[in-house]
């Protein structure tokens, strides 16, 4: 979720075009909508390179947003950003108080049980309509993991660790 050359964050994911303008509607991750305002420029990976987007117009509500960009013009051009993750420069986001994370934290932390035998890394956040989702992996093998109290025991950014429930519980 991050690029090498320069520090980014994923701040949410294009779900489909919205309108005839080049709108996209936006299923934001951990960022509200003010700061997203507040942001004006915003970045696609597009597989081989990053593309730059200047941001014109936002509005929406809860998780999701519809965004309006310079660079997109009409319906077709938006339709190629369908399913793509929008990010920004991860010094753009305002520093969070203790114990909060934007979801794009997640990724890459280790993941333990209770006993603080390793489960793996987290590779994913997946972000359906109930709450988020952890996709765990180790080796060839993925666990989803909700985002939630229940299953969720501790979540420690600075040393990039999270302790869940054990994965036996989960099946």
């Amino acid at each position: 979720m991050q690029s090498a050359e320069v520090a980014r964050a994923a701040i949410g994911v294009v779900r489909k075009p919205h309108g005839v303008r080049g709108g996209l509607k936006v299923t934001l991750y951990s960022i509200n909508l003010k700061t997203l305002q507040s942001l004006e420029q915003l970045f696609v990976n597009t597989g081989n390179n990053w593309k730059q987007l200047t941001l014109k117009s936002c509005q929406g509500y809860d998780d999701f947003a519809i965004l309006g960009f310079d660079e997109i013009a009409d319906r077709t051009q938006a339709e190629s950003y369908r399913d793509l993750e929008l990010f920004t420069n991860r010094d753009a986001l305002p520093e969070l108080d203790e114990g909060q994370f934007y979801l794009t934290d997640l990724i890459g932390c280790d993941v333990v049980d209770e006993q603080q035998r390793s489960l793996g890394k987290v590779i994913e956040v997946l972000t359906p309509a109930a709450h988020e989702v952890l996709v765990i992996q180790q080796g060839d093998q993925e666990t989803l993991v909700p985002l939630v109290d229940e299953w969720v025991l501790d979540i420690d950014i600075n040393n990039s660790r999270i302790q869940i429930n054990s994965v036996e519980e989960l099946t």
